[in-house]
């Protein structure tokens, strides 16, 4: 699997969002804007935040079975 290349793209997509929020701010600075922002930006921006932290816990647990299943095939021959 390629956790660490999937990672590593959405890593660069949630850093691109954030720019290109920071520029739509720069312009669009109303109530409607910091609506948006509480509603659909934050807490998607969170989320990604979140799946990020999952995806390098099970990057980590993937790699302890793999150890794992290498000194099981190791032993067994």
């Amino acid at each position: 699997m390629t956790f660490g290349a999937n990672r590593g793209q959405l890593d660069d997509a949630q850093k691109v969002a954030r720019a290109h929020w920071a520029n739509a701010t720069e312009k669009w600075n109303d109530t409607t804007q910091k609506q948006h922002e509480e509603e659909i930006i934050v807490p998607l921006d969170d989320q990604v935040t979140q799946l990020l932290r999952a995806v390098d816990q099970l990057t980590q647990v993937i790699a302890q079975v793999r150890r794992a299943c290498e000194i099981d095939r190791v032993e067994s021959l």
